[in-house]
């Protein structure tokens, strides 16, 4: 993997964290997924198993708080399966990077 294609992966890993507070952004989240479906995909190619296995993550979805506004915190579990989303994201960036 080429240096510059490895930092691209690591900045998505690191982009996360801001992706973590107790009030999220819809339209940051899905911007920063979308980002990394695209980078994954300069990087490893439209049908590579590394972009599969991003898209198969079980990433909270935000359009299915029937009910709630938009502005309104996530309760402990959605919190909790926002969390287990990003962290098995930066888990998987983590092992592309090494190989």
């Amino acid at each position: 993997m080429k240096p510059e294609d490895k930092s691209k992966i690591q900045s998505l890993a690191s982009d996360l964290n801001g992706l973590k507070s107790r009030s999220p952004e819809e339209t940051k989240f899905k911007d920063w997924k979308d980002k990394a479906e695209r980078n994954l995909e300069e990087v490893f190619g439209k049908s590579a198993d590394q972009l599969a296995r991003f898209k198969s993550i079980k990433f909270f979805e935000f359009g299915k708080r029937q009910g709630v506004p938009k502005e309104t915190p996530l309760n402990e579990g959605e919190r909790a399966r926002l969390i287990s989303g990003l962290e098995e994201a930066r888990r998987l960036l983590s092992r592309f990077t090494e190989s």
